[in-house]
């Protein structure tokens, strides 16, 4: 079938958007709620309850606005750590949560089931420290595994770094003292810092596990780390050493196959220089955009700003990115970071303080409508789409090794590619252009 795509056009919302899109639109979430992490599309989102002083975990949707998920520790014992994650589908939230017995402890929430703890019961290995089995950080896209730290008897620094799931039980990551961030999709790559003691005692180094093989991504002094991977850890993001190795830099590294190149992207140019720095937290699956947040100077009240980078941009701040896609954010809302973007690209996590109440506040920046017949993320629905769904509905099971991640030709989410998702892809494949 022979059909013409869609002119693209040079503005910075199509370089980030790829085909012509709808108007870009905003959705405040309620104030006092700071989402950390958003689904495949960006129709849900997880986060903390940062208004009451309590950081319980929420999940928000369109259909249900925010819902508390309980289990929160600072309330009941003082602590807290870590970060909410979602899975790709939304109904999975990962999160550091209050155990059964008053600790600290790595969580994971299932839709219409509640919370699942790692610990209790414990292995005589792990140790409560000031009330502390360990912290969540991260959660495979499938929701499968949470990934994070806990404190352990067998280290004399005490922090492993670990992936858990209810069903498989910890999977710990060799290290000195380690922190593991966050997963791909099946979570066979992780990725977060570990402590180089071969560079220097306390030095955190960017490191990523593929298939359980260690990758240094720097050797640099001081803190640095990964944030965020891709669907199959193919990109990662976070922050590493600028070209002087003398400042924290937004930095992107890209799998060639033997190893992880490195693109140190920078910080902006009113960034103190030793004191500021910039980091990425977030990026799409298609390595195309990151988001994260720049400190101008060491004092995070001389000034935080959100800052997003595409390959045909560079790195630009958050306002200005802002007004070129024609978004203007309501004026009592002091726009500090962008956290998340959805994996697919649509959505934007802009985290911000509300003026009028001194809190902070999120707000969604749809950047285009979800288009989940578009199978490779390129924004529109063509032949490409057609062959991923044809393999696809020729394997049927979503849980067959041979699918392809996250399996995108389920269109119904119902774990097959069968005659109904065939129905939703051909209506998709007659319009072409996504929403």
């Amino acid at each position: 079938m022979k059909r013409s795509p869609a002119a693209v056009a040079s503005s910075l919302l199509l370089a980030v958007c790829g085909a012509a899109q709808a108007a870009p639109w905003i959705e405040p979430l309620p104030v006092g709620f700071y989402v950390t992490d958003l689904s495949y599309d960006g129709t849900a989102a997880a986060g903390n309850i940062t208004g009451d002083g309590s950081y319980e975990t929420f999940r928000w949707t369109a259909a249900t606005s925010v819902v508390p998920l309980g289990q929160a520790s600072v309330p009941a014992i003082g602590v807290g750590g870590g970060s909410p994650d979602i899975s790709y589908d939304g109904t999975r939230v990962s999160a550091s949560i209050l155990s059964s017995d008053n600790n600290l402890t790595l969580g994971l929430w299932t839709e219409g089931q509640g919370w699942s703890e790692a610990f209790p019961p414990a292995p005589e290995f792990v140790l409560i420290q000031d009330q502390t089995y360990g912290s969540a950080w991260g959660l495979s896209g499938d929701g499968r595994m949470v990934t994070g730290y806990y404190i352990t008897s067998n280290l004399s620094s005490k922090v492993q770094g670990c992936g858990w799931s209810p069903t498989d039980g910890l999977t710990d990551y060799a290290s000195p003292r380690a922190r593991v961030n966050a997963a791909s999709y099946n979570g066979s790559v992780v990725a977060g810092w570990e402590d180089n003691a071969a560079v220097w005692h306390g030095s955190w180094s960017p490191t990523v596990w593929r298939d359980g093989t260690k990758y240094y991504l720097s050797d640099a002094l001081g803190s640095t780390q990964v944030t965020s991977v891709n669907i199959d850890g193919s990109f990662a993001v976070g922050y590493g050493p600028d070209e002087f190795g003398g400042q924290q830099a937004a930095t992107v590294w890209h799998w060639n196959g033997a190893g992880y190149d490195t693109q140190v992207v920078g910080y902006l140019p009113e960034t103190v220089y030793t004191y500021g720095n910039a980091q990425f937290t977030s990026i799409s699956d298609d390595g195309k955009i990151a988001v994260g947040n720049n400190r101008l100077a060491f004092n995070p009240n001389q000034g935080v700003k959100a800052i997003i980078w595409t390959a045909e941009t560079g790195l630009v701040e958050g306002y200005d990115y802002l007004d070129s896609i024609g978004v203007t954010l309501p004026e009592n809302f002091d726009l500090r970071d962008f956290q998340s973007i959805s994996p697919d690209g649509s959505t934007i996590a802009a985290a911000g303080v509300n003026l009028d109440y001194f809190v902070f506040q999120t707000i969604l920046i749809h950047l285009h409508d979800p288009c989940p017949a578009d199978t490779n993320s390129d924004w529109q629905v063509d032949d490409s789409d057609f062959v991923v769904f044809a393999n696809s509905y020729d394997v049927l099971d979503c849980t067959d090794p041979t699918m392809p991640l996250r399996c995108p030709a389920d269109l119904n989410h119902d774990g097959l590619v069968d005659d109904t998702d065939f129905v939703m892809f051909a209506a998709a494949y007659d319009q072409l252009l996504c929403p």
